[in-house]
């Protein structure tokens, strides 16, 4: 972990946030800027804030390797026979298999510790500048200082949550006392001991609920329509555009998933419930208009996605390489993209293959095979009215999850609402189905096959399967819910930890 926490490392140069930043930031032409200048302005804490986000939305991260990179390979999410051997492909064939030590897979799960830990590390570093900084720095005063605050407090957790379940057993695999990774909330900090999940679980849920309480008033009567961009990220916009942020309810949201992966569904429900009362700001999308939004290019379903990093360039990039490198007119050539097989599509969809909205609008069928090829992740035309933002934005949060915890945390309890909370996330997604035969025994099944559809792509499935502590089925083989199939090894550096 030394190498990791060395220097901080200016993210903030990656972002682009507007003349003034900019022209500040050129004062310094290299690489690295010294904290006693990154933080004398406020226009400074904007870069390390907004760097912190386009870093974790790097190929490394959330950009690839832990959305529909390795991770979804693990979850045996694509038929991998169908992918490219480059471009991402081979470190994930080697993941699908279980090859965890193997040399083609390796330097992608090194790069992505060391690039996770590297956000780590500034966020520390801005939540321990943020809480003792004048608020007379900032344009927002006390309110934008606060903002800041809890963003990198609760982005440490997040992503120091997801380190713990790659890395570690979910609790529900008993991993007793033994420690695993460590977890790191000061700066700079050169040697950390590996901690027991519960200790890291503790830790992570005491950062939520401090980001929760500090965005609480941060963010109430935040315009949440107003999404944030980077064009907008000026110094008067930089508070008001709170949607897609870790804003108020990403945080409730995520402590949520928090509490479920703890085994704790009663707090998890409690969490749920918060951003259900609020369905007017990010509801399942239902009806007529969210269909017509779809074929205008909504593929990603962006109203109900309550946290989102940007990528304005990278996902239209990698989507070429990944799914349409080998694209021609010859039908026989054009055989390397991540998708899923008729098999696979027939056990997730079954009798709803022609009237689902994820397969019939985010998969597109081949004409002359009987796979589908993701399109989550495709350029759409200019015309398209969704493009811009459809094209732009990698979905860390949706709605649909919350209604999938809301549901699972109560069905043993309360069978007909967790029904109701289903039902409303199928209906969303063109799917009028009415589940009053779905017995208590059947309830988790019915949930876990929805979730598959929903989560394609987006990094999840192989989290709620290790969660659930269930077998995963692949387009060859089952993968078993053990610790040697689903704890990745700590990478060899860091062996003296």
């Amino acid at each position: 972990m030394k190498k990791i926490y060395r220097t901080i490392v200016l993210l903030g140069m990656m972002a682009t946030l507007g003349t003034s930043c900019n022209d500040w930031l050129n004062v310094y032409p290299s690489d690295q800027i010294k904290e006693e200048f990154l933080f004398e302005t406020g226009d400074g804490y904007r870069a390390a804030l907004n760097g912190i986000y386009r870093k974790m939305a790097s190929w490394n991260i959330y950009g690839s390797n832990l959305k529909w990179g390795i991770i979804d390979a693990w979850g045996q999410v694509y038929n991998m026979s169908l992918a490219a051997m480059d471009g991402g492909g081979q470190a994930m064939k080697k993941i699908e298999k279980l090859k965890f030590t193997d040399q083609d897979l390796t330097p992608s799960t090194d790069k992505m510790w060391s690039d996770a830990w590297n956000v780590v590390a500034n966020c520390n570093e801005l939540a321990q500048q943020a809480e003792v900084a004048d608020s007379i720095l900032f344009f927002g005063g006390e309110k934008e200082r606060k903002m800041i605050l809890g963003e990198a407090i609760g982005l440490r957790a997040y992503i120091q949550f997801d380190l713990l379940r790659v890395y570690a057993p979910s609790p529900v695999m008993n991993p007793g006392n033994r420690t695993f990774i460590p977890y790191v909330n000061a700066y700079p900090a050169y040697v950390n001991n590996r901690e027991t999940v519960s200790y890291c679980l503790e830790q992570i849920i005491e950062d939520l609920k401090r980001a929760q309480e500090l965005l609480l008033e941060v963010d109430k009567g935040a315009n949440w329509r107003d999404r944030f961009v980077e064009r907008k990220n000026d110094e008067s916009l930089f508070s008001s555009s709170r949607g897609f942020r870790l804003n108020y309810y990403a945080i409730t949201a995520e402590l949520a998933r928090v509490y479920l992966y703890a085994g704790m569904p009663e707090k998890a429900y409690e969490q749920a419930d918060i951003i259900i009362q609020q369905n007017s700001l990010f509801a399942a999308l239902t009806g007529s208009k969210a269909l017509d939004a779809m074929r205008d290019g909504n593929i990603k379903m962006y109203d109900d996605i309550i946290f989102a990093l940007y990528s304005p360039k990278d996902q239209i990039e990698w989507d070429r390489l990944i799914n349409h490198k080998y694209d021609t007119e010859d039908k026989y050539k054009d055989s390397s993209f991540l998708g899923i097989d008729s098999d696979m599509a027939e056990e997730r969809y079954g009798k709803d293959l022609e009237t689902d909205w994820r397969i019939c609008y985010q998969m597109e069928k081949k004409n002359y095979y009987i796979d589908f090829r993701a399109l989550k992740y495709y350029q759409q035309p200019d015309s398209y009215k969704y493009s811009k933002i459809n094209n732009m934005i990698v979905p860390m949060f949706r709605m649909s999850e919350v209604y999938y915890i809301a549901a699972e945390a109560i069905y043993e309890t309360d069978l007909e609402k967790a029904r109701g909370y289903l039902e409303t996330v199928k209906k969303g997604r063109g799917i009028n189905a009415k589940l009053n035969d779905v017995t208590k025994d059947q309830f988790m099944d019915v949930l876990v096959n929805d979730a598959q559809r929903e989560f394609l792509g987006e990094g999840q499935t192989f989290f709620m399967f290790k969660r659930l502590s269930r077998k995963m089925v692949g387009w060859e083989k089952e993968v078993l819910p053990t610790e040697a199939n689903m704890v990745l090894p700590l990478p060899e550096s860091e062996s003296a930890i």
